[in-house]
C-alpha cells in the first residue's frame, strides 16, 4: 500500500520483530553486515546523556576511528519516478537534508532502500540498541515509545506519519537508540544506511548546524540554553518556505506547531468581537510565533501571513513540549508583547 507504483515488490514483515529480523528477510543484505537494531526516536529526541560525555563535535563523530573518510560509492536502489519525487520532497523538508546540493540530494534518494512494508505491531527499533539506519515514512503511522516511570511502563511519546523521519540521532551522535519505534498502522518505510549518511550528508549537516547555531544564539529565546540543548533543538527543526501572501497559521485553528523566522517577514493579525478591525504585529527574522497555542493549549489567537518570501524553522507540539522546557519561563514572560 505504498505510494507511487513501486518497481520493486514490497516486503510485508511479520509483527513484533526487531530491525535485526528485518535483515533476515532481505536476500540482498550482506550476511556479515552489522545488525540494524534501531532504538531512537525521531528528530525531536535529544541524545542520551551517556553518549554526550565523550562527544567533542559532530565532525569528530563523523570521521573518527569508527568512521574512516575515504572513497565512497553510494548504493543505488531502483525506484519509480513517483517514489523518487516523493522521497526528494520529504528530504527537502527535513533540516538534515535541506542544505544538500541537488546532485547530493539525488544520490541520497537513490541510496534509500525500500519500500519496506510493515504490519501493525512490528517493532523496527528497540530503545537502547545500536543503530545504523535512519528511516523515512511514506505511508502509515509509527509510534515512538520510551520506558518511563516507576514501575517502568512503555509510553508512546510521539507518532511519526507520512513525511516524517526517524532514526537520525544515532547516526549523528553514535548513540544508542533513545526510544523504541513500533508500527501502529500498515506502514511503508525507506531506509538510509550509516555510510551514505556519513559520507554524503554529514558535512552539509555540520555547516548548517554551525550557521543556524550562530543565528539562534543571538536570539534571546535561545540565549540561556546550553550548547547541547541548542543542538538538540536545531536538529529537531524542520525547514519550511512560503511565498509572500501565504497564510501560515489561521486564527481559531488548532495549534500544533511553533515557528521561528530565519529569513523574511510576516504579519500577525487578530480580530475580536470588540475590535473587528484587525490589530497587527510584525514578525521579522529572529522572531517566533505560534507558542501561545502550545503554552495555553488553546486555538490560535491570531493569523500570521507572510509579507515577503519567508524561510521558517518549524517545531511540532510534541517536540516543543519536550525540548523547550528550559525556555518556557522566558516564553511566558514574553506573552505580554502581543498586548
Amino acid at each position: 500500500r505504498h505510494q507511487g507504483g513501486a518497481v520493486l515488490s514490497p516486503r510485508r514483515l511479520r509483527p513484533r520483530t526487531s530491525e535485526r529480523s528485518m535483515a533476515s528477510h532481505d536476500p540482498e543484505r550482506d550476511t556479515d553486515e552489522e545488525s540494524e537494531d534501531d532504538g531512537e526516536a525521531p528528530e525531536w529526541t535529544p541524545p542520551p546523556v551517556n553518549c554526550m560525555r565523550q562527544r567533542a563535535s559532530v565532525s569528530a563523530e563523523a570521521f573518527g576511528e569508527w568512521n574512516k573518510r575515504g572513497d565512497f560509492v553510494a548504493p543505488v536502489y531502483p525506484k519509480s519516478d513517483e517514489q523518487i519525487a516523493e522521497l526528494m520532497n520529504t528530504l527537502r523538508n527535513s533540516f538534515l537534508f535541506h542544505s544538500l546540493e541537488p546532485k547530493d540530494l539525488q544520490v541520497v534518494t537513490m541510496a534509500m532502500k525500500g519500500p519496506h512494508v510493515l504490519e501493525p505491531g512490528h517493532r523496527i527499533i528497540n530503545e537502547g540498541d545500536s543503530g545504523d539506519h535512519l528511516y523515512v515514512v511514506t505511508d502509515g503511522a509509527m509510534d515512538c515509545a520510551k520506558v518511563l516511570g516507576e514501575p517502568a511502563v512503555e509510553i508512546v511519546v510521539k507518532t511519526c506519519v507520512k513525511g516524517d523521519l526517524f532514526g537520525e540521532l544515532a547516526l549523528l551522535y553514535n548513540c544508542p537508540r533513545a526510544a523504541s519505534v513500533i508500527c501502529r498502522d500498515l506502514s511503508v518505510l525507506w531506509e538510509l544506511d550509516r555510510g551514505s549518511f556519513t559520507n554524503i550528508v554529514m558535512e552539509s549537516v555540520q555547516r548548517k548546524r554551525a550557521t543556524c547555531g550562530e543565528v539562534l544564539r543571538r536570539v534571546p529565546l535561545f540565549a540561556g540554553l546550553t550548547p547541547t540543548a541548542l543542538e538538540s533543538i536545531i536538529d529537531a527543526l524542520k525547514v519550511m518556505n512560503f511565498p509572500a501572501g501565504t497564510v501560515i497559521i489561521q486564527q481559531g485553528d488548532l495549534g500544533d506547531a511553533f515557528f521561528f523566522i530565519y529569513e523574511g517577514e510576516a504579519v500577525a493579525s487578530r480580530v475580536t468581537p470588540e475590535n473587528p478591525e484587525p490589530s497587527q504585529f510584525l514578525h521579522q527574522a529572529g522572531d517566533y510565533f505560534g507558542e501561545l497555542a502550545l503554552l495555553r493549549n488553546e486555538p490560535r489567537a491570531a493569523s500570521v501571513t507572510s509579507t515577503t518570501d519567508v524561510k521558517l524553522f518549524m517545531m511540532d507540539s510534541a517536540t516543543f513540549k519536550r525540548l523547550m522546557g528550559p525556555a518556557e519561563g522566558f516564553l511566558q514572560q514574553q506573552v505580554a508583547r502581543y498586548s
